[in-house]
């Protein structure tokens, strides 16, 4: 990778190895050069590794030394991940924390998304799911379609979910976010770089999510919060996916970032008729190019067929997901996305649309046929 990396407050031979094994020039130094790295005068590599695993807590050199010279990536190498631990580490300025037992995978990584920041910012893309109506899965669709994202991603991926009347995107990753989107939106004046990766908690495959409160939401979402919120989330990660509840207008009027708006629905005729309305509403207010609609659990088998719903809402299904109900059911209850599984016509299909709105080709639909029930969909007999 050929970054010049300063370890700071560590005799660990074997990290410096890890560390040369993943293409960095090293050097050493104690604990207390930190201070003279904080110097506005001082020479910088690339990255600074700061070994906390024999000090109990984060020395203000860092807070010191960010503030001079924020371009300096900086790891903290810990003992375990502890929260108080990470937080305060973030909130001084730290870019990424790792623990024993410290791997040439994990290092490796954190320099690369290091390295990634520094060099020319990656165009940023955000993406907004909504579902028709509850129970279409758009929320497992979007935790999906983020994990792709994020392992294509070399800035990062975020996930935010919108769902303040309780979000299940946390229980869907198999993760225990301290914080919220409350917290974020409640915070929108202070919200800064260090403070938000102190909010969210890390997925698998790299993924960071913004989680949802476990209970429901006193208030309703403002737009104007959720705009910055996203705006700065687009700011910061290569790709935002916003898991958006279609009962909120707060989170439905602040989508004028977004790349693409993925409308969720079903082959059941309520689905349809309410993706006519939500589809309706989003193209007046965010343009017909922009609004993309896809077909969750395919079923070729149903009354109401791929075609039927792309001559309804008078444009194509940009894609249409199998059906696996024995492999979600199994991947809900692991709190691990299916698209970490390979080797799967699911996981498949979810990888496929991840890397289409990533800019990806999107295959074309069939033509239109028509079918018995859409005379009963427009009021005809």
């Amino acid at each position: 990778m050929g970054l010049k990396v300063t370890v700071v407050g560590s005799q660990d031979r074997e990290l410096e190895a890890v560390l040369r094994a993943c293409g960095a020039t090293t050097s050493m130094v104690p604990i207390t050069e930190l201070a003279a790295l904080s110097q506005p005068t001082s020479k910088q590599p690339d990255v600074v590794v700061l070994d906390l695993r024999e000090h109990p807590s984060v020395p203000p050199g860092l807070t010191a030394l960010k503030r001079q010279h924020a371009e300096t990536g900086v790891i903290i190498v810990a003992k375990t991940l502890d929260p108080d631990l990470m937080l305060s580490a973030m909130r001084a300025g730290a870019n990424e924390c790792v623990a024993e037992p410290v791997t040439q995978g994990e290092l490796d990584a954190a320099l690369t998304r290091i390295a990634a920041r520094q060099s020319a910012p990656a165009a940023s893309q955000a993406f907004a799911i909504v579902g028709v109506k509850g129970g279409v899965g758009a929320t497992w669709l979007g935790v999906n379609v983020a994990t792709a994202l994020a392992r294509v991603a070399t800035a990062g991926a975020v996930l935010v979910d919108l769902h303040v009347a309780r979000g299940e995107a946390a229980l869907y990753l198999g993760v225990e976010p301290r914080f919220t989107v409350v917290d974020a939106l409640d915070n929108i004046h202070k919200l800064d770089e260090a403070f938000f990766r102190s909010l969210i908690v890390r997925a698998p495959s790299r993924l960071d999510l913004l989680a949802a409160p476990d209970g429901t939401a006193s208030s309703r979402l403002d737009a104007s919060r959720v705009r910055t919120l996203l705006e700065f989330t687009s700011k910061h990660f290569e790709f935002t996916v916003a898991d958006v509840p279609r009962t909120e207008p707060g989170a439905l009027d602040a989508l004028e970032g977004m790349k693409s708006i993925v409308v969720v629905t079903t082959q059941e005729l309520p689905s349809v008729r309410s993706a006519t309305v939500m589809v309706n509403r989003l193209r007046l207010r965010y343009g017909k190019e922009r609004v993309l609609v896809v077909i969750n659990r395919k079923d070729k088998h149903s009354e109401i067929s791929h075609e039927d719903i792309e001559q309804v809402l008078g444009a194509p299904v940009a894609h249409a997901f199998p059906s696996d109900y024995r492999m979600t059911l199994e991947a809900l209850n692991k709190g691990r996305p299916a698209v970490l599984d390979n080797h799967s016509s699911l996981a498949a299909s979810f990888e496929k649309f991840a890397r289409s709105l990533a800019g990806l080709k999107i295959e074309k639909s069939d033509t239109p046929a028509a079918s018995g029930w859409l005379g009963r969909l427009a009021g005809r007999k």
